[in-house]
Parts: C-alpha cells; sequence; structure tokens
C-alpha cells in the first residue's frame, strides 16, 4: 500500500512509477490556447466520499464490546461492496488519477485496500493489451484512455467514526441511540465520547487542509510553456485539470462533511440519511458561465496567465443519485452564496438577503 504523511514532495516523478513500475498516463495536456479556452482549474475534479463496507458492528453491535472500534473488520459481504466501489471508481475515473484520504479505522483501511488492490490489478491489464500494438503512438493513446493513477493514500484520523466511548456496553449504546433520536443528533453527546458537533468540527479542519493541499498542488506543478523566440504561451499543464480525491470514511462524518462544504443547517442534517455502505457520494466540478455572472453579478471571475484572460471559478455540485440516497433536497452546490435562511416574507425582506460570513478556508470558489 503506497502511504504518505504528506502529499507526495517529489509529484510529478510519482506519475512516472506507479502501479509497481506501469507507464503511467501524464495529467498534463498541451494544445494551442484560444483566448476563451479553459485551461486550468483551480479545483479537482471530482471529490468522492465513500462510507466504508459493511463491518461486523454494523451486524452484530455487541462486538464493540470485546473489540475496539478502530479495529472492527469488514464482514465478506463488506468486501464485496467494496470490490464494486472498485469497480464503479474504475468506470468513473478512467484515465484520471486519484489521492484519497483515508480513516484509519480498520474497516474503512480495508474498503481502501481492496479498491487500491482492485485499481493496480486493472492498470495491469491495460498496459498489457497496448503491449501487443505496433505504434508506440497507438500504445500512448490506448494508455491515456484505460486505468486510473493512483498517486498515493494519506491516513486521516480526523475522518474517523464518532467516538462512542472505548469497550461499549451493547445495552447502554442502544439506550442512547434511542435518546440520540429524539434529542437529534448533531447536538447528543454520548457518554464518554462525541457529540455530532465535535466531528463536524474536525471535518471543518480536514477540509482546511484539504483545500492548502490542493493550492500547494496547483502552485508548484501547473506551470506554462513559452515559444522562446515570441514569448508566446504554446502549452501548459494542469495538475488539477484529471486529478480526483477520494475520502474513504463513516456514515456520519460524510453527512457532516458534506454538511460543513455545503453549510447545510442543523435541520437538513437532522433529515438527511447516511449513505449506504461502499456507495460513491460525488461532487462533481463544475464552472460558472455568462448566464451565472447575467443573473449573479456577485459570481467572481479571475485573470488566468494561462490563457491572458478573465476566466470564470468552479464550484462544487453534489450529484443526484448521492443527494436522493442521502435524502437531501434542493440543488446541493456552492455555486450561489449562502444567505439566512428564514421563515417568513417579512423576514425575508428584513434580512434583505445578508450574506453569512465564513473565515475558515475550506475548498472556497
Amino acid at each position: 500500500m503506497r502511504r504518505f504523511n504528506r502529499l507526495p514532495c517529489n509529484y510529478k516523478n510519482i506519475y512516472s512509477s506507479l502501479c509497481n513500475g506501469i507507464k503511467t498516463k501524464t495529467l498534463s495536456f498541451s494544445s494551442t490556447l484560444s483566448k476563451h479556452e479553459k485551461t486550468k482549474y483551480l479545483l479537482p475534479k471530482r471529490i468522492i466520499l465513500l462510507r466504508h463496507g459493511e463491518s461486523l458492528g454494523n451486524v452484530d453491535d455487541t462486538a464493540y464490546s470485546t473489540i475496539p472500534d478502530w479495529k472492527i473488520p469488514l464482514t465478506r459481504r463488506g468486501e464485496r461492496q467494496a470490490l464494486r466501489a472498485a469497480k464503479d471508481i474504475a468506470e468513473l475515473l478512467d484515465g484520471e488519477s486519484l489521492f484519497t484520504y483515508c480513516s484509519p479505522y480498520k474497516r474503512a483501511i480495508g474498503t481502501w485496500d481492496i479498491i487500491e488492490d482492485y485499481l493496480e490489478d486493472n492498470n495491469r491489464k491495460s498496459t498489457d493489451k497496448t503491449d501487443g500494438t505496433t505504434s508506440s503512438e497507438e500504445r500512448d493513446c490506448k494508455s491515456k484512455k484505460t486505468g486510473v493513477e493512483i498517486i498515493g493514500m494519506r491516513e486521516e484520523p480526523r475522518v474517523a467514526e464518532q467516538q462512542f466511548g472505548n469497550f461499549q456496553n451493547p445495552h447502554k449504546v442502544r439506550t442512547a441511540k434511542a435518546e440520540r433520536r429524539t434529542f437529534g443528533r448533531f447536538y447528543f453527546r454520548f457518554p464518554d465520547g462525541e457529540s455530532g458537533l465535535d466531528v463536524y468540527s474536525r471535518c471543518s479542519s480536514f477540509l482546511a487542509t484539504l483545500s492548502r493541499d490542493i493550492k500547494h498542488i496547483d502552485k508548484q506543478y501547473s506551470y506554462i510553456h513559452r515559444d522562446d523566440n515570441e514569448g508566446e504561451k504554446t502549452s501548459t499543464k494542469c495538475a488539477l485539470a484529471n486529478m480526483n480525491i477520494l475520502v474513504v470514511c463513516h456514515g456520519l462524518t460524510l453527512r457532516l462533511l458534506l454538511m460543513r462544504y455545503f453549510r447545510l443547517s442543523v435541520e437538513e442534517f437532522e433529515s438527511s440519511y447516511n449513505s449506504q455502505n461502499a456507495k460513491l457520494v460525488v461532487m462533481n466540478r463544475c464552472l460558472y458561465n455568462d448566464n451565472d455572472a447575467h443573473n449573479d453579478p456577485g459570481n467572481k471571475m479571475y485573470h488566468c496567465d494561462f490563457t491572458d484572460a478573465y476566466q470564470y471559478y468552479e464550484y462544487y455540485k453534489l450529484n443526484e443519485t448521492a443527494k436522493d440516497a442521502l435524502n437531501l433536497l434542493g440543488d446541493i452546490s456552492n455555486k450561489k452564496p449562502s444567505y439566512r435562511r428564514s421563515r417568513t416574507r417579512v423576514e425575508d425582506e428584513f434580512n434583505g438577503g445578508m450574506l453569512l460570513v465564513d473565515g475558515d478556508d475550506d475548498l472556497e470558489e
């Protein structure tokens, strides 16, 4: 397993030595720049949240009384679910790259191990298929269309499961969970454990770190090629164009990551459901456009050195399948600014759409 405590410092070399010596596919793309071409991105193509496969604790809650929560393993069914998730990832991210943040819990690590093994095996098979081609250009073309480049994986304790205490008394935990349904999942604190609010706080800290990691990759490994004679830009490399982030975590943690990033209300969180085991929850990168600017002049643009033109920023939107599965309503994206929610028309007119201020640097557009 390829693990890093920090993002790989030699990012370029990692791309050329993935999958046990297999020839990899590059993130860069070269082209003659047109004035309105979007050649540089500020955000990864997707952020995928994944709950671990079914665990022993999901089918037998008495296991927590003798096995520490963080050592609870996957069931055989959970292993099959993780393999199905691996196939979904391989299909969705074909020809792209992936960096993973994973909860240190055994069931989450086990889920990632199965996914990683499948992706690397799939990469080897894809490379073997290109070995029979007679043209190096044909091999390069086919290699760019198959396989998922695994940059690495970092264990991330901040996306671990909500803490329920140490060895758990099944009867006491069942009683506490029944009380939680009445009190509310977000504020209820388990004896000797965490509240949902505690998990929300560490999710906020993790998103800030993720934002810095993304900016570091963009700053260090996106570049411009210029013509030596005329000094004109001829090609670019965008490190984030086809890069994806996977976060392997837990049911409640996943919902709180979405709540924090999309600034959902406590009521929206309380009405949401946990994701099914090993089902992809995909946040897709989208672009503002001219129509958005016409309807909402507050949408920001920035000057892109790659194109010598102003370009629209990007934003994330939760895909419809995940939104329905989680029981989230409306447009779940950070396309529009977050306004105060009010219950009456009078309050709407009084507040005038006051913008909620948020000072955290967590994947802002």
